[in-house]
């Protein structure tokens, strides 16, 4: 549509000067992402949910097991706004190839990890592989701006989440296949030391696909706002301390990065002591639990796409993540109680059920940043939004631990939910906001040429 009476700006002119113009390599870079990010994943609870057999292997306590999880949450923490940075200044190719190069570092380092009285150079290993985090858990929402057309951000963004959870997904189900509780702790040695060898040629060999394949950007722009964003960007000073000034003034934003926080950070808990949680109520249950983190992740991968194409479809951002987190709530009381009657198909339905939402919420968490920080740098707004859910993470995993040994799961439950409860309250005062989806309106209704 065009509007003969209004005066174009300089930098829409020039904007609609450039050709726009959608690349079919994104869906390589999407793949290759999506391969390297699920090889970090599964490893982030691949101690955790097997948590009984890893205290009987090296003699160490179950708290130092849940460090092996917290360390993804904790790393992030101090280096995520440098590394956001650093992410913005050296291009999207060698962001990736960053984050890869920690992940086969870390996956390599493991695989000497395997004696019982190694468990330092298994959290040496660990803490390469959270390091990685602090690089590629920015990419989704960059990766979707910078390859990506605007109608098809949100199912970007949530595809490359779905690396994530499928990464995770596969440490639920397959660790404790692998891992088995044997009588003679050298036979859990030689499943460990199995495991390891094979994740690290899969972190080698995905290292080897982002040294080949990945690209920075496409000749030309994916979308008008791209466009903008890209001459912003160019005519401005690279700082980082204006970006954080605006950030910390958005007041929508700061909302987001709590309410985000605290249905992330009750994921993150739930996934590293879910295994705990099991066992209080399932003798030997290390592989029912690895099946509940299984239906967990699984159904958020159906969530993460399915909130992505309704968000494009509808653009009603805010009314899709109120439900959302809703439902998320109810599906952890549902959890809840499924522990507590000590049923197996109830608790199947719902793990089912809540992952559905609460993993599936992670893409609308991005999206949801995206448009109330737009045109600001992709990588330093998701950064400090991944703060807020490891910091409260962290926070959930520590209560929640010394809640479950004082005064068992069931308080585990209702930390749980409380925490759920107030991000819910958040998300329902948060403001509407569309910011990208504004530009690209003005864009339109300014005459720029598709």
């Amino acid at each position: 549509m065009t509007n003969m009476g209004i005066e174009k700006s300089p930098e829409e002119k020039n904007i609609s000067k450039m050709e726009i113009k959608d690349s079919k390599w994104r869906w390589v870079l999407m793949a290759v992402y999506i391969f390297y990010c699920g090889i970090s994943a599964f490893q982030w609870v691949e101690y955790s949910i097997v948590a009984n057999i890893i205290v009987r292997y090296y003699n160490v306590t179950v708290e130092k097991v849940d460090y092996t999880a917290m360390a993804y949450m904790l790393f992030p923490i101090p280096l995520v706004i440098p590394g956001s940075h650093l992410a913005e200044c050296i291009g999207l190719r060698w962001t990736n190839i960053v984050g890869s190069g920690l992940i086969c570092l870390g996956s390599c380092i493991k695989v000497f990890s395997v004696h019982s009285d190694r468990f330092l150079v298994t959290l040496i290993g660990q803490s390469f592989l959270a390091t990685s985090q602090v690089v590629i858990l920015t990419i989704p929402g960059r990766l979707g701006a910078l390859w990506f057309p605007l109608r098809q951000i949100s199912t970007a963004t949530s595809l490359a989440v779905f690396g994530a959870q499928l990464g995770i997904a596969s440490g639920f189900f397959l660790t404790p296949l692998c891992i088995r509780n044997h009588e003679n702790v050298e036979n859990i040695g030689e499943d460990l030391s199995r495991l390891f060898w094979v994740m690290a040629a899969l972190s080698t060999v995905a290292f080897l696909l982002v040294l080949i394949l990945f690209k920075d950007e496409p000749k030309y722009p994916p979308s008008e706002t791209r466009a903008l964003q890209k001459q912003k960007r160019e005519e401005a000073e690279m700082t980082l301390k204006e970006p954080i000034k605006r950030l910390m003034k958005n007041q929508s934003y700061l909302i987001l990065c709590n309410s985000y926080g605290l249905g992330i950070g009750v994921l993150n808990a739930l996934s590293t002591m879910l295994n705990q949680i099991v066992l209080a109520h399932f003798e030997d249950g290390q592989e029912f639990a690895g099946r509940l983190g299984l239906g967990i992740i699984v159904m958020g991968m159906f969530g993460s796409v399915a909130f992505g194409v309704i968000l494009d479809k509808t653009q009603k951002f805010k009314a899709t993540t109120v439900t959302v987190y809703f439902l998320t709530l109810c599906g952890q009381v549902f959890f809840a109680l499924s522990m507590w009657l000590e049923s197996i198909p109830l608790a199947y339905v719902a793990a089912c059920f809540l992952g559905f939402f609460i993993s599936g919420y992670l893409a609308l968490g991005y999206e949801m940043c995206a448009e109330y920080t737009y045109p600001e740098s992709e990588s330093l707004a998701t950064g400090i939004l991944n703060i807020g859910n490891n910091l409260y993470g962290i926070i959930l995993v520590l209560i929640c631990s010394r809640l479950k040994e004082y005064h068992g799961d069931i308080a585990v439950h209702i930390c749980l939910c409380s925490s759920l409860l107030v991000g819910f309250i958040m998300t329902v005062f948060t403001k509407d906001e569309q910011r990208r989806q504004d530009a690209r309106r003005n864009n339109l209704y300014t005459g720029v040429a598709h």
